[in-house]
């Protein structure tokens, strides 16, 4: 049976190869990886197959005679390596898998920092939210392409500017470079292509805040969901990290950033028509930071069509199109789950003639009477807001999304 051994060569520098690593490449008859891998562990007279293709490493191993192959992937094979594609395809054969020196080990070595609380994202051919990342951790490693200067433009945007990064170059090259500053006096400096960053940042938010308050979104003439009202409603939504949310009739925006708050590896629509309301969303996207809230302008459910499938959805506003808009969203996800506010009773009644007509589940109906105590002299009287009806349920089809 052919033997087939998956290397992490570490970074590069074949100092930081393991002696198990160095002892299977030798003992192998062909190297099997990208360029820069095989260059770094060639040894005069073995073969070579330069490839970064599964499929294409897979062919070469069926068509060719050798006995014993050794596939070179970088860093650590367990740490965002091609290991987890690779072993499906490799099963008729003998394989094992080597550990390596990955990039945030010899990173935080070099800089005597330890990397057991670090959020680990890899932005190296990857989208993610670095913002979301830095607000919420104290420690963020970020694996990237070198578009460091972006990262940190963006990071400064979100108010984030003061936190401090540490940028390693080239690791274990001649060449290597590390760079240590405050985020923001590195907004416009170029870095190499292979490059990592510790950021770190002390202030970061402990806390999940649900039901933010009124003041500290930018509000204008626009009606904005009162906190208490937005806090119960979003509950009943049961947002995921990694939810993708439509929140229509968006208003101020101030349902969409808690959403995008939540849904940090997830995506939010705010779907509004009015222009002056569209202004407000995308100025409170700005203040609170948010990468991951996406402004669309214009009418539901016409604008939703291109949109990716929503696991979920707000609505705060139909503009008299609700049928329209949640047959809409059911059929892009027969399992939505469906959120919608009314006022009016015209607005509960509806929304309740579609809850039915559309066969939701799970249906649940909750009037919500707010009143917030003022103080009058020695004395606190509360007033009362307008009562808001919340109607929530769920799609009766399968789960039509392909997570």
């Amino acid at each position: 049976m052919k033997q087939v051994t998956l290397i992490g060569i570490g970074m590069g520098n074949t100092d930081t190869l393991t002696l198990e690593g160095k002892r299977s490449i030798e003992e192998a008859e062909v190297l099997i990886g990208a360029k820069r891998m095989v260059e770094s562990a060639y040894s005069s007279g073995k073969a070579c197959f330069i490839t970064k293709n599964n499929e294409q490493t897979l062919q070469y191993i069926k068509e060719t005679s050798y006995h014993k192959y050794a596939i070179l992937l970088s860093g650590d094979t367990g740490f965002y390596s091609g290991t987890n594609r690779l072993l499906p395809l490799l099963l008729e054969y003998e394989v094992k898998v080597l550990p390596g020196i990955s990039s945030v080990s010899y990173f935080a070595a070099k800089l005597g920092m330890s990397w057991e609380n670090a959020y680990i994202l890899s932005l190296h051919g990857r989208k993610g939210n670095v913002t979301a990342a830095v607000r919420e951790h104290e420690k963020t490693f970020l694996l990237t392409d070198g578009n460091l200067d972006k990262i940190c433009l963006e990071l400064t945007q979100a108010g984030l500017g003061e936190a401090t990064i540490y940028i390693g170059e080239c690791l274990s090259y001649p060449e290597e470079k590390l760079t240590k500053a405050q985020v923001k006096d590195l907004t416009h400096q170029s870095f190499a292509s292979i490059s990592v960053a510790f950021i770190i940042n002390f202030s970061y938010q402990k806390e999940v805040r649900i039901g933010i308050p009124e003041e500290e979104f930018i509000r204008g003439q626009v009606p904005m969901t009162k906190s208490e009202i937005r806090a119960i409603s979003i509950s009943k939504l049961q947002i995921a990290k990694d939810s993708v949310v439509y929140d229509i009739g968006a208003g101020t925006g101030s349902v969409s950033v808690e959403m995008a708050l939540l849904a940090t590896k997830g995506k939010v629509y705010a779907v509004e028509q009015k222009e002056e309301a569209v202004d407000l969303i995308h100025q409170n996207k700005e203040k609170f930071g948010l990468t991951n809230l996406t402004v669309i302008h214009g009418l539901a459910p016409e604008v939703m069509e291109e949109l990716e499938v929503p696991d979920m959805a707000f609505i705060g506003g139909s503009s008299g199109n609700l049928r329209e808009i949640v047959k809409c969203l059911i059929e892009k996800n027969s399992s939505i789950r469906l959120v919608i506010n009314a006022i009016a009773l015209e607005t509960l009644t509806e929304a309740v003639q579609v809850c039915t007509a559309f066969k939701l589940d799970q249906v649940e109906i909750v009037q919500a009477s707010i009143a917030k105590a003022r103080e009058l002299g020695s004395y606190h009287l509360l007033m009362g807001q307008n009562p808001v009806f919340i109607i929530s349920g769920r799609g009766a089809g399968p789960c039509s999304k392909e997570k």
